[in-house]
């Protein structure tokens, strides 16, 4: 094998003719909907990983839909900076040249692109590698084939630590088309949340429309009543009203917002199939060609162990050696050259699908922030309307109405009793009463004495049934048209007086009238008293009034026998009985009960 025969590798164009058409470069600078991200055009000059980090800045939208929330609730990205030592992040098997994810200081700089270094010059890959210096001169064993199976493998020349066959642009384009699926179908959930907001806006415009039909009638209590939970509920409804509306925009932003990062998409998945010319590669080619030049050197070493004269000239397994070491280098660049192709096809897909989750909390997080609003604004009318309207006395707007209402009775206004009443005249001298009780009168044709109820006022003698001075009178002499006749004396068998009419009188004229008493005090008693009110001058009579007269409300109503008169002897009469005369005075005939009181 002619080992100094210049080996064909697959380079890629220089950098300037892939800055117009380069995938990669276009996936990483292509600018997505205004309205969920705004960059600036991304430097010519960076590698992936700065460019990643100190570029992807992500402005919030201006739209309404706008949430403020924690940066921390959202899931990690790249955007969040590289974390090393992070045991939960992927892993990668080690290779010829470790590195973590993002260190591209021992890989060729592509600047944003899957640009493959230039071809290997010979005067270069014949310097001596500190790493292939062998562990002994001329040890066979030490230079032996390794095989796939050896424990360290990551180091062997005939192991690849990525794919070399296959096209993972296929898996991340898959990949993206399941999130556009996704978005499909969140955004038409969205939709159906921008409906539901139209209907509730309108709605609420109704009930607040019944809400302020309903009147606040005038006798009601302006506030602290019941009129207050109508208040209530018809703030609750215009804030309702305005948040169904806000809601219903806010969703429009967003529906907006994530159908323009699903369009978006679609041209990134058509631009990540772009690049999956960059993952063809000759890796398995080179590995061939590696295994032909190590079996070349261990052949020659073989014959050197049996004959060293017989591995002369370009036979030496120095020469032979330095041709592997070349190949190996061959080898290693190819294989570096398609493992950064799949770090920055990683890493490009890590950073779509950031925006993309982040959009999509961004969503998630409007719609919560309109669930909370409601949810605050609800809370907030319950809270007042328990605290006010419904834990209010229930008579509350009884008590106000009663004491504003003027033809409604205060019921914390007593019953009033007879005896507390005053009027003009009440206590006039003419008025009052002088003697009141029970006296037998005898019957001008019968000789028989009938009983009744006897009032003395200052100018009358009444006779009534009986004690209930309610009903009109029997009969009433006027004492200044009557005089006084004889009486009987103490220890006589009955207790008589006698009433004359004078003739000089009106009614009555000339007439007599006997009247018995039950003792001979009780007639005495009746007999001085109407002898003062007809024979005493019209002072005395007042003055006599003034000091024999009774208070109304106090003997007229009273049950008392004090008094009774009598005329003359007369052995042939029955005593003193009082006939059936009810001196207890009844109840008023207009007193009626009381009603009963509503349930």
């Amino acid at each position: 094998m002619d080992t100094d025969a210049p080996h064909q590798l697959h380079h890629p164009p220089e950098p300037s003719s892939l800055a117009g058409h380069d995938p990669h470069h276009q996936l990483q600078n292509h600018h997505p909907h205004a309205s969920y991200l705004e960059q600036e055009a991304p430097p010519t000059t960076h590698d992936y990983s700065a460019y990643t980090a100190d570029h992807y800045h992500f402005q919030p939208p201006s739209g309404r839909f706008t949430e403020e929330w924690d940066a921390s609730q959202r899931g990690s990205s790249i955007i969040d900076g590289h974390r090393p030592n992070n045991k939960l992040a992927m892993q990668r098997t080690a290779s010829i040249s470790s590195y973590a994810a993002g260190d591209d200081t021992n890989l060729p700089i592509r600047n944003n692109t899957l640009r493959k270094k230039g071809s290997v010059r010979r005067a270069g890959s014949l310097g001596r590698s500190a790493s292939r210096r062998s562990n002994r001169a001329g040890s066979v064993r030490s230079l032996a084939l390794q095989s796939s199976s050896d424990r360290d493998e990551g180091h062997s020349a005939f192991y690849c630590p990525v794919p070399t066959s296959g096209n993972p642009t296929t898996i991340l384009a898959e990949r993206f088309q399941t999130w556009r699926k996704f978005l499909k179908d969140l955004i038409a959930y969205f939709r159906e949340i921008q409906s539901h907001y139209e209907q509730r806006a309108k709605s609420l415009t109704k009930l607040g429309n019944a809400a302020n039909n309903v009147p606040s009638p005038d006798s009601f209590l302006k506030s602290a009543g019941i009129d207050d939970a109508l208040q209530l509920l018809r703030s609750y409804n215009r804030t309702a009203v305005q948040e169904a509306q806000k809601s219903k925009e806010i969703e429009e932003d967003v529906i907006l917002a994530l159908t323009g990062l699903r369009s978006d998409l679609q041209q990134k998945i058509k631009e990540i199939k772009q690049l999956s010319g960059d993952f063809k590669n000759s890796v398995e080619k080179e590995m061939g060609a590696t295994s032909k030049a190590v079996s070349a050197l261990a052949d020659v070493l073989d014959k050197n162990e049996v004959d060293s004269s017989s591995t002369t000239g370009k036979q030496d397994p120095f020469l032979l050696r330095l041709a592997v070491d070349r190949q190996v280098e061959r080898q290693i660049d190819e294989e570096n050259y398609l493992h950064q192709a799949y770090l920055n096809l990683e890493g490009s897909g890590r950073e779509l699908e950031s925006i993309v989750v982040g959009e999509i909390q961004k969503a998630y997080n409007a719609y919560a922030g309109i669930l909370k609003r409601e949810a605050d604004n609800a809370l907030n009318v319950v809270g007042e309307l328990r605290e006010g309207p419904i834990a209010m006395p229930k008579d509350q707007e009884w008590i106000h109405f009663v004491t504003h209402e003027d033809q409604v009775v205060d019921p914390t206004m007593p019953l009033r009793a007879p005896d507390q009443i005053h009027y003009p005249g009440q206590d006039h001298l003419s008025a009052q009463e002088i003697r009141a009780g029970l006296l037998e009168r005898k019957s001008k044709y019968l000789k028989s004495y009938t009983a009744g109820w006897y009032v003395l006022s200052s100018t009358h003698l009444h006779e009534f049934k009986s004690a209930d001075k309610n009903q009109a009178p029997v009969m009433s002499l006027y004492l200044p048209e009557q005089k006084v006749g004889s009486h009987s004396e103490d220890g006589s068998s009955s207790n008589k007086f006698i009433l004359k009419g004078r003739q000089t009188g009106g009614m009555h004229r000339g007439h007599t009238w006997v009247f018995r008493a039950e003792s001979h005090d009780t007639m005495l008693a009746w007999y001085e008293d109407i002898k003062a009110l007809t024979e005493k001058s019209p002072e005395e009579r007042h003055q006599f009034v003034r000091t024999h007269s009774r208070s109304l409300s106090r003997s007229s109503r009273r049950s008392a026998r004090s008094a009774s008169s009598d005329g003359l002897d007369d052995e042939d009469e029955e005593p003193f009985t009082g006939g059936e005369v009810d001196t207890n005075p009844t109840a008023r005939a207009d007193a009626a009960p009381r009603r009963p009181e509503p349930a």
